[in-house]
């Protein structure tokens, strides 16, 4: 009947209208970033920005031969790290070998969605993410172009390795260090095979606020 279809139309449009808010209001979730402050943080965590490199060489920690990386480097988490996080210096940092815990808030700076498995990882430092062609990231100090005090650029095997397995799009995430060996990191003794392996037990300092 009349009475009938108008009835449909109106229900239909009723289920339009509900479907439409929610996806507005997941939308509006899932862009909301965590960190706020300058540098940023969030339940009292410091927070970075991170992307994802490949580029084959052994990098600034010195952890391969013949200027390759170790496997272990790109079968396990590991990272180059902006100059707060790498220390002074472009060869042989603080920071090599350290291990951080980055854990993503759900949001990414560059847009998009930021991560498939948001579950944290542990990464090593073996390598430096120096300002110079970088500036957009990787700060020597200060905060980046999107208002982080530290940066982390994952190694990503041929840039189609683990981190891409997580489906991670330049994540922001807050990070702490731990100890090395869990979480996905290489263990403190693959890194003693490492030419920079004494930098280890150096003292390195953590923006965080």
């Amino acid at each position: 009947s009349a009475a009938s279809d108008v009835y449909k139309r109106q229900y239909q449009r009723r289920v339009r209208a509900l479907v439409f808010l929610l996806i507005s209001i997941f939308a509006i979730y899932s862009i909301q970033a965590y960190c706020s402050g300058s540098p940023k943080t969030y339940n009292g965590l410091p927070c970075a920005s991170t992307t994802r490199y490949w580029d084959g060489q052994e990098g600034a920690c010195g952890c391969g031969s013949n200027n390759s990386p170790f496997s272990w480097q790109w079968q396990q988490y590991t990272g180059a790290g902006s100059p707060p996080i790498f220390g002074s210096g472009t060869w042989c940092g603080s920071g090599c070998g350290r291990c951080y815990q980055l854990t993503p808030t759900g949001y990414s700076p560059t847009g998009g969605r930021a991560c498939v498995n948001c579950n944290p990882i542990t990464i090593m430092v073996t390598n430096l993410c120096p300002q110079n062609g970088n500036e957009q990231w990787c700060r020597n100090s200060g905060v980046n172009q999107y208002g982080y005090g530290a940066h982390f650029d994952l190694m990503d095997h041929d840039m189609n390795g683990l981190i891409s397995a997580l489906g991670w799009n330049n994540p922001e995430v807050t990070f702490r260090e731990v100890g090395c060996g869990g979480g996905g990191s290489p263990s403190s003794s693959e890194f003693s095979q490492c030419q920079c392996k004494s930098a280890q037990n150096a003292t390195v300092t953590i923006i965080k606020s």
